[in-house]
């Protein structure tokens, strides 16, 4: 792989104080979803109000279907109250403020719905590792979750614990027209966890990037570019090798992430990633 390093240390004003209040946890109940709860509130405690959701739908109208939303409705009651229980047994000295919410539809529709209402920071939600993005919790709709959701989201590998978000690994493909918004989960990991963030881009077919053009609301630690066709491969061994809290993706837009938010590489990033991602927010 012929690579290309370039490194620079930022000094930036004192950062604006932003914080984390809200955050959506999507649940099915399983091992994996009760790992990505203990993630999130391994990682902001009692700081911040929780939304412990699961979403539930059959996919057609018919009476038999209509009964079957019925059997699924105090199915999910059921098992959010089980989640609750369990957060109860890991976490009993601990104040937590959880909301919790059955709603009809999809994970997409659910996010969609209580953002219309009230703004949330982040969605935390579990992947189920090996098989792939269409295992995630909630099958195919996941990848639907993580690429147009309108707030920024976690997803989390069954075998991942929070350790900090120390080191955070920003992609890029250079474009430097998204919204005032959209970095504001880097700038309040900055102010609560002393982040250091790496803006990472993948230079192919000739195309340049001025990663030191670009204007970001937050201290950037350093820039890295590097050099090769199978952008997968070099995103996910550099973050590895950086032994990277967090992965951030941005926005898709024109350039390698408009093929790296195409389902398949989509599927194949977050198989092979061993951390975190955060997919930040397509609105």
């Amino acid at each position: 792989m012929e690579t290309s390093l370039k490194e620079e240390t930022v000094m930036t004003s004192t950062l604006e104080k932003k914080t984390f209040n809200r955050i959506i946890i999507l649940t099915d109940f399983s091992e994996a979803a009760r790992n990505a709860i203990k993630y999130a509130i391994d990682a902001f405690g009692n700081e911040v109000e929780y939304e412990l959701v699961n979403s539930y739908y059959a996919r057609t109208s018919s009476a038999t279907l209509l009964d079957i939303n019925d059997m699924l409705a105090k199915d999910s009651e059921t098992g959010l109250a089980g989640d609750m229980e369990w957060i109860k047994e890991q976490y009993p000295d601990l104040d937590l403020t959880i909301n919790v919410l059955s709603l009809f539809g999809s994970p997409v529709d659910a996010i969609r719905k209580l953002h219309k209402n009230i703004t949330q920071d982040l969605v935390i939600m579990g992947t189920k590792g090996a098989s792939g993005i269409d295992a995630v919790l909630f099958g195919s709709t996941a990848a639907t979750v993580i690429r147009t959701t309108v707030v920024p989201v976690i997803s989390v590998p069954p075998s991942c614990s929070f350790k900090g978000f120390n080191e955070i690994v920003l992609t890029t493909d250079g474009s430097d027209n998204y919204g005032d918004s959209v970095f504001d989960p880097l700038e309040k990991m900055q102010t609560k966890f002393g982040s250091k963030v790496t803006v990472l881009t993948i230079e192919n077919d000739g195309k340049k990037v001025d990663l030191q053009g670009m204007d970001f609301p937050f201290e950037v630690n350093m820039y890295t570019k590097l050099q090769d066709k199978n952008i997968v491969d070099t995103i996910v061994n550099y973050c590895e090798e950086d032994n990277a809290d967090l992965m951030v993706l941005t926005p898709q837009h024109t350039g390698f992430f408009e093929r790296l938010f195409h389902k398949s590489i989509s599927k194949e990033l977050v198989t092979r990633a061993s951390m975190p991602i955060l997919s930040l927010e397509n609105a």
